[in-house]
């Protein structure tokens, strides 16, 4: 498993994360064109990508999911809370409603949704697993 922190801080959360020929963003809170460059930086083809999870709905994790996943035609993972309280994307069928405690299967990836204490509407974080585990604890 290949893991690449895009951006992290207040101005913008974005990971990579890959196995095989599977991957998946979490969060997208930068611009749609600096998830691109950023991906090419490191060497990965944005076409790969096959799901965006959506960790709550502040602007620093959701700027640029609406232009990535219509682009790309990616699926968009969030909690109902999460998907109602910010504008995700302007394609409805490309979004999609987790629970926590819900594992999403993706290819070769499985990816949980976990509550976690933030100030948002009903905040998560993700243990992604394949041949190893990763998790995804943002603010």
């Amino acid at each position: 498993m290949k893991v690449s922190a895009l951006a992290s801080g207040s101005s913008g959360n974005c990971f990579y994360i890959e196995h095989e020929k599977s991957a998946i963003l979490i969060d997208a809170g930068i611009s749609a064109k600096r998830i691109i460059e950023r991906l090419i930086s490191i060497k990965k083809n944005p076409s790969n990508i096959k799901a965006i999870f959506i960790t709550h709905e502040h602007i620093d994790h959701v700027r640029g999911a609406d232009v990535f996943a219509r682009k790309f035609n990616i699926p968009i993972f969030a909690t109902s809370k999460t998907i109602k309280n910010c504008f995700l994307c302007s394609d409805n069928h490309l979004i999609n409603t987790i629970k926590n405690n819900e594992t999403i299967k993706i290819n070769n990836l499985e990816i949980n949704a976990f509550p976690k204490s933030h100030s948002a509407a009903d905040p998560v974080s993700y243990m992604i697993s394949a041949n190893k585990k990763v998790s995804v604890i943002t603010d």
